[in-house]
């Protein structure tokens, strides 16, 4: 029985670790299309604005060293999994509508996430065969690079894209501005 569930996880090894790579991606990336809306939204400067941004980056500069060292332990499960609970945790408080402070707040928090890439790569590396591991490595590469992609080219994230500016998740509920 343990080697049916050795076998099933193993098969959702590599696409786990390309969902958390483009997730952690996208949601590190989501704030550059979206500083002018922001700013406007929440009635802040530019520069002020720009802190969505900068804080996510910030926060995972921090947190990738001290990920990589609580994720080279016999603890790496629990880190990936507090880790991703703490990027949801600050993707919530990035979607209420509450007052500025706590959209920087969620965002330091999924900025934590971009620590997981070198996690990622660790799992791959340690998990799989060394010329599959090779490649999943490579492979997470890509879709990090894919994920950033994502957001630039997402419809309602682009300044140009079908008369719509960009949208903050608290504006998704009003209409969109006059062209």
């Amino acid at each position: 029985m343990s080697s049916a569930r050795e076998r099933s996880e193993a098969r959702l090894l590599v696409p786990s670790l390309m969902c958390i790579a483009l997730v952690v991606a996208a949601v590190g990336s989501i704030g550059a299309p979206l500083i002018t809306s922001v700013a406007t939204t929440f009635h802040v400067s530019l520069g002020s604005a720009q802190w969505t941004l900068t804080v996510a980056l910030l926060s995972g500069a921090v947190a990738t060293p001290v990920l990589g060292r609580l994720g080279a332990g016999p603890h790496r499960r629990a880190t990936i999994l507090v880790t991703l609970a703490v990027v949801v945790a600050g993707s919530a408080l990035t979607v209420l509508p509450l007052p500025f402070a706590w959209l920087l707040a969620g965002r330091a928090a999924q900025g934590v996430g971009l620590g997981l890439t070198a996690l990622m790569m660790g799992v791959a590396r340690d998990h799989l065969p060394e010329e599959r591991g090779a490649a999943v490595i490579a492979l997470i590469s890509v879709v990090s690079i894919m994920g950033v992609g994502v957001v630039t080219h997402w419809p309602h994230c682009s300044p140009n894209s079908a008369g719509y500016g960009p949208r903050t998740a608290s504006a998704w509920s009003s209409p969109p501005p006059p062209s």
